[in-house]
């Protein structure tokens, strides 16, 4: 598999920030979103991802996801839910040394004329291991050109320095 590096923010000391916006999805290719080192100003925080569409995020209601979270502590959750506008990587974000890290894929995200659906792996710690497997399918038939990702953290000022978003295409 080759891919094509599309965006990257790579977050910078002094310039944190609540919000990381990827955009420059132009083909129906499968794209590959990943997080490394993510980490925000406090415990507790909350990182979400809505598609875009003109750069901008669309918050339509109309996401169904289902994901099983697990934890080393042994403890496993299975989750539904329908009708919420955003794919959620963790509800629990901390401050370094705790980091998030994910993968996701992104298919027919560009294709006007088909549901989007993503999958994703994500690990995290926040005084035990903890990961969620995830899959999600965006009920409408736009063409979204990218992802608005997103952190209710405020403290420290959201995401912080070396937090690392990338968008890829996969090359057919």
């Amino acid at each position: 598999m080759q891919l094509e590096q599309v965006s990257k923010i790579v977050i910078a000391s002094g310039s944190e920030t609540r919000f990381a916006t990827l955009t420059g999805i132009d083909s129906t290719n499968i794209h590959i979103l990943t997080l490394s080192k993510v980490t925000v100003g406090a415990a507790g925080g909350v990182i979400d991802l809505q598609p875009t569409t003109g750069g901008s995020a669309d918050t339509t209601n109309n996401f169904s996801i289902t994901w099983t979270k697990m934890n080393s502590a042994g403890s496993f959750q299975n989750f539904g839910n329908a009708t919420q506008d955003i794919m959620r990587f963790t509800d629990g974000a901390q401050a370094a040394p705790h980091s998030l890290n994910s993968i996701m894929f992104l298919y027919n995200w560009f294709d006007s004329d088909r549901y989007s659906y993503a999958t994703q792996d994500t690990v995290y710690s926040h005084g035990t291991l903890s990961g969620f497997v995830q899959g999600g399918i965006k009920s409408e038939t736009t063409s979204h050109d990218g992802v608005a990702i997103n952190t209710n953290q405020t403290g420290g000022g959201g995401f912080q320095a070396d937090s690392t978003f990338v968008l890829y295409k996969v090359l057919n």
